[in-house]
């Protein structure tokens, strides 16, 4: 239900009629935004939690329908819609007239990355013919070709070996399998059918616990150069792939922040895994034709205990040519002074993300935008929409007593990029920063309260895990704003998922600042160009957000500030600074 001026609004805004703005230009890079001197300032908890009805559905959908429309190109790090979204932001924070926080007063806090840029990869294969090498075929993919094999992940290493047939390459000793006994892979490329024959006509042939990352991680334990997958398609479907592909090539990979390039290793995967075209799988198996991969997996099937690995008359060698290149992002920052003379140079943050990941592999309908409504660009909303409501109050004269930055992060889906530079490079001291409330993904509902019938919750990760005192601010705040259901699923240091140190709020733990994590788990667009505006519960979203604008509102007008009281917590991170 949208919420309007109710009779409290009323009272506030009379009461607040005696107070008056002092209003004077300055002259910087923001021309547009005012300083503001404020002779007489209210700090009063109740009259700035008023402010949360200024959290409207109407205005969440509003800026998030330009924020993750197609125009801004999937936001990601470093590209020109990303760029856009910065600007976007700095806009809005200029019409509210919220405080730059960056460099040369404006709202930008820039920094360099270091990136790997791919732009070709030549494929050789050679003919085994007693120990000597001789060339068979070569191919190149690039942006302008396409090869015998497509890059799936990895092959960040030049890598040369012969190739072996591993069958499904699982082993499943329950069931007499053992596809992989035997063969030295050391070195080699294994070749094997990419989908794996779990159940065939209602037989379990192999475990179904046995899928493609137990395969992966079984192959690549033993020293394997890399994997070949033969899959169902057939020539002009593979052609088809290999040509979306190409926009890849000339793409910056494995983004780094560059100050700290020396001591960060590599996140891609250096060893090859890769899919075989139907054509050069016929060859390397000396079939006679591409449909004679059906007949011959089909026949594994038939007798699939009885298959031992076998290496075959050919080598690969993949080479890749790329370099390495500098890039510039930035973080966004608006300020909201404190109005405490003794607290204001306290700051909570609230931060959000507002990179995604771009342009991509096209999905069923032929979509590449990955436009990322949920992920971030539900959280990102939530924080103008935050400022709006503390820009309303401070205009009627009511103001938080510790001050209040709002950090929109760049970089989070590269690896956190944007908040580890922040919290390297702080604007305000982190010994002054007393909490940081972090959103991401809030705008949606997760399978397990999907089933359950339940929209009105958010998961909570941090709070009592690092402090308990900020537990207990963001409940009272909750009972006084969206009181919406605080999921602890995942409030564990031994969650499987670890969660804990996924988003941006983990710069602020590891440097024992106590923090909490809102968001509504992962759907079936995540990280999908299906993840668009009309999926949004605008109403549920606008619950969460009133939460969190009024824990902002509790810890910013607390007399003490929350205490890390976790021991075990501040061990965990020792190894993580």
């Amino acid at each position: 239900m949208e919420l309007q001026f109710t009779s409290m609004r009323r009272i506030i805004l009379l009461a607040a009629a005696g107070f008056f703005w002092a209003v004077s230009g300055c002259s910087s890079t923001e021309q547009s935004v005012r300083k503001e001197t404020q002779p007489s300032i209210a700090t009063n908890t109740e009259r700035l939690l008023a402010y949360q009805d200024e959290i409207t559905t109407d205005f969440l959908r509003q800026h998030l329908t330009v924020f993750a429309s197609d125009s801004m190109e999937g936001r990601e790090t470093a590209m020109p819609g990303q760029k856009k979204a910065a600007r976007y932001l700095a806009n809005q924070y200029r019409e509210m007239n919220m405080q730059p926080a960056g460099e040369s007063r404006s709202y930008f806090q820039k920094f360099k990355l270091t990136a790997t840029q791919r732009d070709s990869i030549v494929f050789k294969i050679f003919a085994m013919n007693e120990d000597q090498k001789q060339p068979a075929s070569r191919s190149v993919s690039s942006r302008n070709a396409t090869g015998d094999f497509i890059r799936a992940f990895g092959g960040t290493d030049s890598l040369s070996g012969q190739i072996v047939f591993a069958g499904f390459g699982v082993n499943d000793p329950s069931r007499g399998l053992h596809h992989l006994k035997g063969m030295d892979l050391q070195g080699k490329w294994v070749m094997v059918f990419q989908d794996i024959p779990h159940i065939i006509d209602g037989d379990t042939l192999v475990d179904p616990s046995i899928g493609a990352r137990a395969r992966f991680s079984s192959i690549f334990s033993q020293g394997a150069e890399g994997m070949l997958l033969i899959s169902d398609m057939a020539g002009e479907e593979f052609r088809s792939s290999a040509a979306q592909k190409q926009s890849d090539f000339g793409k910056p990979t494995n983004m780094r922040l560059a100050y700290r390039d020396d001591s960060v290793p590599s996140q891609e995967f250096s060893n090859g895994y890769n899919v075989v075209s139907p054509t050069m799988a016929t060859r390397l198996l000396r079939l006679e034709n591409p449909a004679s991969l059906t007949g011959l997996r089909e026949k594994i099937i038939q007798n699939i205990t009885d298959f031992t690995p076998r290496p075959l008359d050919y080598g690969l060698s993949q080479i890749p040519y790329e370099r390495e290149v500098s890039l510039e992002t930035k973080n966004v920052l608006a300020y909201l002074e404190g109005a405490d003379p003794q607290l204001k140079d306290e700051v909570v943050v609230v931060t959000s993300h507002y990179d995604h990941v771009g342009i991509g592999q096209p999905d069923s309908t032929g979509d590449r935008i990955y436009n990322g409504a949920d992920d971030d660009g539900s959280g990102t909303v939530a924080m103008l929409n935050m400022a709006h409501a503390f820009r309303e109050a401070a205009r009627n004269g009511v103001s938080p007593r510790r001050s209040i930055l709002f950090l929109n992060v760049t970089g989070e889906e590269k690896g956190l990029l944007g908040s580890r530079y922040y919290s390297d490079h702080p604007v305000f001291p982190i010994e002054k920063t007393v909490a940081n409330l972090n959103m991401d993904m809030i705008g949606r509902i997760d399978e397990e309260h999907q089933q359950k019938g339940v929209e009105n919750y958010a998961y909570i990760i941090g709070s009592e895990l690092i402090s308990s005192e900020l537990d207990s601010l963001i409940k009272a705040a909750n009972r006084r704003s969206g009181q919406i259901t605080l999921n602890k699923k995942y409030n564990d240091l031994k969650d499987p998922n670890q969660f804990y140190r996924r988003s941006d709020h983990w710069n602020f733990g590891r440097l024992g600042v106590p923090f909490a994590f809102f968001f509504t788990g992962v759907h079936e667009d995540y990280h999908r160009p299906s993840d668009e505006v009309h999926k949004i519960r605008f109403e549920k979203m606008a619950g969460i957000v009133r939460t969190i604008y009024a824990s902002a509102v509790m810890i910013a007008n607390a007399d003490e500030a929350p205490s890390v009281d976790n021991q075990e917590f501040i061990e965990i991170t020792k190894t993580d600074l």
